[in-house]
């Protein structure tokens, strides 16, 4: 015995693999079918348990496309070749959508242009009864009342194209306006010449909505819910895009791609919280990351006054930190980010930011010193070396410098003080009208006497000690110390 089929499909079993992903599916797939129709409107979806009858639900799906099923044979056959196919602008392509409501269903009528389909208990019949225009799918499921409702709430999901109204039950669905519509070069599935489903790139479109109350984030496919993100936002691709042939998920790379498009377009929309999801930290590192979001991700997951943690320069980090900045170390980001940062130039170390002092390097030039001092000058030269004998019990050199560009008023090396003259001015030098900043300089930099690193347990206590001891002084005291022959000093 021979049969020229080499298979055959069993409808229970292909039920129990739709019962897995629930039976809502095959209801989405009615619909998706009707929106590809050639030149539909409208389409309308009524869904409703069998009154008296448990677990059983009528389900109706009708268009108003002026050429309905142009064969009908592909209402049962599977994977048999769809126009849809070499379209990338359709949903379908493997003419799979009304199997899979056959098989949850005890009778199904597929009422179109072209003649009427009937399945039923005794199999399969066809009529010559036509519509003049569209097509209806009328079907008894295999559905509880729990189901119907499920698949009721599931229709509310579906973003309907804005030029064909979709009602169900008699509601008509809401056409969502995107905040947002943004260009990309995303891979589509396009049927070849020998009518095999290829792979390739093509520029669409993405549609960005916001996500209402309630809902999750989700992928979609001109309009069809394809998988939860729980991202920002809800993403419309406005082109077929590569799906598993469950409709139930894409490559992690095209959504990757989908939300690199959105990153780059749409950064400036997004709050710090969003800095830290999973999907930005995804594409922060992507090579094709643009500048400008990389700048923005930056500055709501750090603060504009940012530096990376310089090993080469240990003190200018807790600078960094004493002025406010954030310093970001290796682990706060990937290995990507941070070369999508450093490229963007949107991140310097912190030794070119807040340096610490390196005044008498001998890699450096020498300073432009100030051989003519005022009486301002001689007076706190005379007051600085005064209180160091005093407090640091030490003898110090002082000298003054004219260094408008080097960012520092004053430094202290072992037992030598110099004053930048050109950061202070020579109206500083005043110790009778500006001791208190004078006092405040001079403290500071005596604390360099203990301890170089500002942010230190040393430093800290160096400051206070030097503040009280200063306290302590009898002006008076200095004064007549200073009119003293030298001698008797």
């Amino acid at each position: 015995m021979s049969s020229s089929k080499w298979f055959s499909v069993d409808k229970e079993g292909l039920a129990k693999v739709l019962g897995r992903k629930g039976k809502e599916f095959a209801v989405l797939e009615l619909i998706q079918n009707a929106w590809d129709a050639a030149g539909v409107t409208e389409v309308s979806v009524r869904i409703e348990p069998v009154r008296g009858v448990a677990g059983r639900a009528l389900l109706e799906v009708t268009d108003d496309s002026p050429e309905g099923f142009t064969d009908l044979t592909h209402a049962y056959t599977l994977f048999a070749e769809s126009a849809k196919k070499g379209d990338p602008l359709k949903r379908g392509r493997f003419n799979l959508g009304e199997k899979l409501v056959l098989a949850i269903s005890d009778t199904v009528q597929i009422a179109t242009t072209t003649g009427t389909l009937i399945f039923d208990a005794r199999g399969r019949t066809e009529r010559r009864v036509t519509r003049d225009k569209g097509s209806r799918v009328t079907c008894r499921l295999r559905m509880n009342a729990k189901e119907v409702a499920q698949t009721i709430k599931w229709t509310r999901k579906l973003i309907p194209p804005a030029n064909i109204r979709t009602t169900v039950n008699g509601e008509t669905l809401p056409v969502r306006q995107p905040i947002a519509v943004i260009p990309a070069g995303l891979q589509t599935e396009r049927a070849n010449a020998a009518g095999y489903l290829c792979r390739v790139e093509r520029k669409t479109e993405i549609r960005i909505y916001e996500v209402a109350a309630g809902e999750t984030a989700t992928l979609y496919e001109m309009g069809i819910p394809v998988m939860e993100t729980g991202d920002r936002w809800h993403c419309d691709v406005a082109q077929k895009i590569p799906l598993t042939m469950d409709r139930e998920a894409v490559a992690p790379s095209f959504l990757r791609d989908v939300r690199l498009a959105v990153f780059n377009h749409l950064h400036q929309r997004l709050s710090p919280e969003d800095m830290n999801s999973a999907w930005v930290e995804e594409v922060i590192g992507a090579p094709d990351c643009e500048s400008e979001a990389v700048q923005t991700y930056l500055n709501r997951k750090f603060t504009e006054k940012r530096v990376a943690f310089d090993p080469s320069d240990p003190e200018a980090n807790k600078l960094a930190v004493s002025k406010g900045y954030v310093v970001v170390t290796g682990n706060m980001m990937s290995g990507g980010a941070w070369k999508n940062a450093k490229s963007a130039g949107a991140i310097l170390p912190a030794g070119q930011v807040t340096p610490s002092p390196k005044p008498y390097s001998p890699e450096g030039r020498p300073l432009n010193l100030v051989r003519q001092l005022t009486d301002g000058m001689k007076n706190v030269e005379a007051y600085a070396r005064f209180l160091a004998r005093e407090i640091l019990k030490a003898e110090i050199s002082v000298t003054f410098a004219s260094e408008p560009q080097w960012p520092y008023l004053a430094t202290y090396g072992p037992g030598r003080l110099m004053f930048n003259v050109g950061r202070l001015g020579r109206q500083w030098f005043d110790l009778a009208g500006n001791r208190r900043a004078i006092h405040r300089l001079l403290i500071h930099e005596f604390g360099h006497h203990y301890s170089t690193d500002h942010l230190s347990e040393e430093f800290h206590e160096a400051l206070c000690r030097i503040g009280a001891e200063l306290a302590e002084l009898d002006v008076q005291h200095w004064s007549a110390q200073r009119e003293k022959p030298p001698d008797q000093k």
